[in-house]
């Protein structure tokens, strides 16, 4: 297993933003996971996939951090007709395109999610109205005593873009449930992608959406849309054109250039709508978020 340390955390967000490392564990196989369960039980360890929807303070973060980039890739198993068995080190996206290559309907929305599986779990990330887990049929997890466990998805509290994780530490596989009745359709993909390109700054260093919708009738960037903001760019960090509720580093942004955006939104918000918005994005620090 590959340890490094004091090493860049830029490259571990898909915005690019963060100052440098403590240790960065890289386990490759479920032998090199339960060697860590020591770290995983400590509290400021963090586990990261792909690095969307995070990003660390400019002074960097000094605690243990586990990243699944290399863990178990090639792990994707079609088993009783009607189920899938799935690495949480998969991305989203190779895993909805093997679903399209099978003709198997019902995943096509997790294609444009930037993370990983595991990722996607952690947060019940989702699109054109679907989450993952309205899918899941059970996950194997290492449990906050450090032991593998094995929960049925109905055991899990999941809501919009999150879940109870107070005895998870850490996702290792999932299996998702196939709705046999759903009709493959090749289009549908293909439609999302085509969604995605026009309706989002797709290429652009961004961590995905920095705002949850407040409600399923209200999204959060057409608030930030309505007030017509003068100021876009607080240093190197502005508002997409494309979509408001994606915040691009032009590539000098910093992590206090984010929070400064974020907080002047989400005032600006709150004075006009009387709606607090909150964060889907998560900023690391020394003393964690």
């Amino acid at each position: 297993m590959i340890v490094e340390n004091n090493i860049s955390l830029k490259r571990f967000t898909t915005i690019h933003i963060g100052g440098n490392s403590g240790k960065i564990h890289f386990p490759e196989s479920l032998d090199d996971i339960l060697s860590l369960s020591k770290i995983l039980l400590l509290p400021k360890t963090l586990v990261i996939g792909k690095g969307s929807n995070i990003a660390f303070s400019d002074n960097g973060y000094k605690f243990d951090i586990v990243s699944l980039r290399k863990y178990v890739k090639g792990k994707i198993t079609l088993f009783d007709d009607n189920k899938i068995s799935v690495s949480a080190g998969i991305s989203c996206a190779r895993f909805a395109k093997y679903c399209h290559k099978k003709s198997i309907s019902g995943f096509e929305f997790l294609h444009g999610i930037p993370g990983l599986i595991g990722g996607a779990l952690a947060m019940n990330a989702g699109a054109f109205n679907q989450s993952i887990w309205n899918h899941v049929e059970s996950v194997n997890v290492i449990n906050k005593k450090g032991f593998i466990e094995n929960i049925a998805g109905n055991d899990i509290n999941a809501s919009y873009r999150s879940i109870d994780k107070e005895n998870i530490l850490l996702f290792l596989d999932v299996i998702l449930k196939i709705d046999k009745n759903k009709i493959f359709d090749k289009k549908i993909l293909i439609d999302f992608l085509e969604y995605r390109n026009r309706t989002q700054p797709i290429g652009q260093w961004s961590s995905g959406c920095i705002f949850k919708n407040p409600s399923k009738k209200i999204s959060a960037s057409s608030l930030i849309d309505s007030l017509k903001l003068k100021q876009r760019k607080f240093g190197g960090i502005y508002i997409s054109t494309k979509h408001c509720n994606y915040f691009i580093n032009d590539g000098n942004g910093s992590c206090d250039d984010l929070v400064q955006l974020i907080n002047h939104v989400t005032k600006l918000v709150k004075k006009k709508y009387n709606i607090a918005l909150t964060k889907e994005i998560c900023i690391y620090r020394d003393d964690h978020e």
